[in-house]
């Protein structure tokens, strides 16, 4: 099969995807066919601190939100003990893959069942979620004014990620690109993505599957391909990198020493290995990097199972307070400007200088899965 038809046959995968979602409009009862709607009475207005205390109130007797989400305990543990803490709402947690997620949430929906409030992934992972219609655009959710403050984050804007303002990240840092061992590599000696193709590295470098969504995805088919393009990607396929899709074996193996280069490793994991003294460093290549997210992109489920719970969740976690309770579990920065920075890792900082390729937006997101299949060939993945 070409290139071309491969990668045509991907798009139309998205297109359907999203397609087989719709509903056919239904009429109105009461109304013929072609006559005007009766006007809809407007609802009162009322303030944002009226409108706080009510959902508050409300999510308070739901108890509970359920988030969908693919981060490691650390984080998820932090979020719940203070939303429990705060507001006595407790967190439920469905954790997964971000294909996984999507699978669980398709064959729910199809039962109809709705267990699911929010949802914390990658763009890629909150793209599928989109295009299944399966979120509402997560301004529906937003009351807090600091948060709908455009000079609160980062560039000056709201960070959605998409057109239709259905997801947004709240993380920013450099995208993890690779990591070594650094009792097997020597300081200097790998700063750069040529350096990877060096003969010493055959068969020595796990790497992170670039098909599926995560972090190989990004790395492989938005920072590789764009800074150093496709004819380096088949020149690193000759290295013979090991391929795996379990983020677990991929980053202890290289703590372990069993391998000194791991491509794209899941940032969590390297964040807690890192804590617990293995001898891991992370490289910014010297090309550049993405500023990415990771798996701090967030969305808000249409027909959640506790839509005020999941409103108080949101609204916390996107200020300053929510912030500052996840971000030193995950060593990364924040969207927000006022968000606490003294826990970031050095080595996640963004950095002045550096080129830096979007890595986040849904532009990107459908690039990585046209370009996904074209990796499948150039790495022999089956």
């Amino acid at each position: 099969m070409s290139r071309t038809v491969s990668v045509l046959i991907a798009v139309l995968v998205l297109f359907v995807t999203g397609a087989g979602c719709v509903q056919e409009a239904r009429p109105v009862p009461g109304v013929e066919k072609g006559a005007a709607k009766p006007a809809a009475e407007a609802p009162a207005r009322i303030g944002w601190e009226a409108e706080w205390q009510q959902v508050l109130a409300a999510g308070k007797k739901e108890g509970v939100v359920v988030s969908y989400n693919i981060m490691t305990p650390a984080p998820r543990e932090a979020v719940r003990q203070a939303m429990k803490d705060k507001y006595g709402i407790d967190v439920e947690y469905v954790v997964g893959k971000g294909t996984e997620l999507l699978v669980k949430a398709s064959a729910e929906r199809r039962a109809g069942l709705y267990s699911g409030d929010v949802i914390q992934g990658g763009a890629s992972t909150l793209l599928g979620f989109k295009e299944a219609g399966f979120l509402d655009p997560i301004d529906t959710a937003l009351i807090l004014p600091d948060i709908k403050d455009p000079k609160t984050w980062l560039d000056g804007k709201f960070p959605y990620l998409d057109k239709e303002h259905f997801f947004m990240s709240y993380g920013a840092q450099n995208q993890l690109n690779f990591v070594i061992n650094t009792q097997l590599v020597q300081p200097g000696e790998i700063t750069s993505f040529k350096d990877l193709l060096n003969p010493k590295w055959k068969g020595k470098i796990i790497m992170r599957d670039p098909t599926v969504t995560g972090s190989g995805n990004i790395v492989v088919n938005t920072v590789m391909w764009e800074l150093m393009g496709e004819d380096y990607l088949r020149a690193l396929a000759r290295q013979e990198p090991v391929i795996t899709r379990d983020p677990n074996i991929q980053i202890v193996s290289v703590a372990q020493g069993k391998y000194p280069i791991s491509i794209a490793p899941e940032t969590d994991l390297v964040t807690e290995l890192k804590k617990a003294g293995a001898p891991v460093k992370e490289i910014l290549a010297t090309e550049g990097s993405a500023r990415s997210a990771t798996s701090r992109v967030l969305g808000v489920f249409s027909r959640p199972a506790h839509p005020n719970a999941a409103r108080v969740f949101v609204n916390w976690l996107l200020s300053r307070e929510g912030q500052s309770v996840i971000g030193p579990t995950l060593g990364s920065g924040s969207t927000r400007v006022d968000a606490p920075t003294d826990h970031i890792d050095p080595d996640r900082a963004l950095k002045p200088g550096v080129r830096y390729v979007d890595g986040d937006s849904e532009e990107s997101a459908r690039l990585r899965a046209e370009r996904a299949v074209i990796a499948k060939e150039i790495f022999g993945i089956r």
